[in-house]
């Protein structure tokens, strides 16, 4: 089996390691929004209204309606950008009622009934972070991504919190965008690095 390292982009070691015949595998990033106290947040309001004009129900799920995430993420799974530092596994059932569980929200975007975009966020004291954000295929560039992040950022803004963090795969461009827009700034990237096990060659897995 190939030896992976995940580690900071600038890291020092990174060039020792590429000398030595580790290749890229994959590159991600984190970002961090912090928000102001009271939060105005005049962008991500726009953006779950301009949603909601649409014809969009945005607004935070229930428990009881983990099947219905469960069912969105199955369909979307095959969409997530691969590295080995953001690999998401699959989200059965049971996972999907953990998203609920403790300090741990949900929300989403629904269609005539169904849900098409969807956002998962866990708040840690003062500071959230959030686990992922997915819209099914037929609903993506219309804004749905920003729009139920967007819900979550106001939501426990206006509970509290005060810094917001996130992250994702470098190659996920869309994703990037969306946090800009919201107002994240990424303030750290980091590198996969991959070494082929002796006597054998690697393959790269499928996206996830």
């Amino acid at each position: 089996m190939d030896e992976m390292r995940v580690l900071r982009a600038d890291d020092p070691g990174r060039a020792e390691l590429e000398a030595a015949g580790w290749t890229l595998a994959g590159e991600s990033w984190g970002a961090r929004l912090t928000v102001a106290a009271p939060p105005r947040l005049l962008e991500a309001r726009a953006a779950v209204e301009a949603a909601r004009a649409a014809g969009f129900e945005v607004r935070e799920l229930r428990e009881v309606e983990a099947d219905a995430v469960n069912e969105l993420e199955a369909a979307t799974q095959a969409d997530y950008p691969y590295t080995p530092a953001t690999a998401r596994e699959h989200l059965d059932l049971d996972a999907a009622r953990t998203l609920f569980a403790g300090d741990g929200r949900v929300f989403g975007a629904f269609d005539d009934g169904l849900l098409v975009a969807v956002t998962a966020i866990e708040r840690r004291g003062g500071h959230a972070e959030t686990d992922f954000t997915s819209v099914r295929s037929t609903h993506r560039s219309r804004g749905l991504a920003v729009a139920v992040k967007a819900l979550s950022v106001v939501t426990l803004a206006d509970e509290g919190v005060r810094t917001f963090g996130t992250g994702g795969a470098q190659a996920n461009a869309g994703s990037i965008r969306m946090n800009e827009a919201l107002g994240y700034e990424i303030h750290e990237r980091w590198v996969s690095l991959r070494r082929a096990a002796a006597g054998g060659g690697s393959t790269e897995p499928a996206g996830i």
